[in-house]
């Protein structure tokens, strides 16, 4: 009877272990890949003056983006051709997702931006 019950604790348990060991590891090859993230933003180019979306490619860590990806102040946005200044002015850091806090929220005192806590 022992032996029934540790057959059915290991066929019930074992599959729900390798699973997590499983998520776990490819948690981990994730966040240590060191493959940049591309981050999106929407800015005023300094360049053209035109409100632009440019895809940044953003090493891990790092306060300002290495490249940019695409922009679409070109006609064909991912052939960037500039010597991209606004690198140095893309706030690339961890921030409040736009999905969890909307881009323009309407306050009791005016709007804030989904980089602003309200």
């Amino acid at each position: 009877m022992a032996m029934v019950g540790t057959m059915v604790v290991v066929l019930l348990v074992g599959p729900l272990l390798v699973i997590g060991a499983v998520g776990l590891l490819l948690l981990a090859a994730a966040i240590f890949s060191g493959s940049p993230r591309r981050v999106r933003e929407s800015f005023e180019c300094p360049v053209t003056g035109k409100l632009v979306t440019a895809d940044f490619l953003v090493p891990e860590g790092a306060a300002h983006p290495l490249a940019v990806a695409s922009c679409t102040a070109f006609r064909d946005p991912e052939r960037v051709r500039c010597q991209s200044p606004c690198r140095e002015f893309a706030d690339v850091r961890w921030g409040l997702s736009r999905a969890v806090f909307p881009r323009w929220a309407l306050t009791a005192n005016g709007t804030v931006t989904w980089r602003t806590a309200a």
